[in-house]
């Protein structure tokens, strides 16, 4: 066996793990999975995507943005990668929207009691 079989039968190996993993609900040894195979592969988009999924569902948007970022430097044309990070990115604003809205209303009620 060549050391280009060995390595894609290590990836196909991890991405095995990776998806049953998701698939259990274990999104930290998905992660660890999809991490090994960016470690052999660095040009693995899927690997990438999946990395960001399960950064996401661990709520850590921004590593799951880093993820989404590399797998469109690889790929550009790839629209999946691009409609993830779209979404992901509205999920945020929205986020940060909400806690701006909560901040100005606290402040509010205090400017508010002073008045009182």
């Amino acid at each position: 066996m060549t050391q280009q079989e060995s390595i894609k039968e290590e990836i196909a190996y991890w991405k095995e793990v990776g998806d049953n993993s998701f698939k259990e609900g274990n999104y930290l040894a998905a992660l660890e999975a999809y991490e090994t195979i960016t470690h052999s592969d660095p040009q693995n988009v899927e690997a990438w995507k999946g990395m960001a999924t399960a950064f996401s569902l661990l709520d850590k948007p921004y590593d799951a943005l880093q993820s989404l970022d590399r797998a469109i430097e690889i790929d550009p044309a790839d629209s999946e990668s691009l409609e993830i990070k779209d979404l992901l990115l509205k999920k945020l604003m929205e986020e940060n929207q909400e806690l701006l809205n909560r901040v100005k209303e606290k402040e509010s009620d205090k400017s508010n009691q002073k008045l009182i």
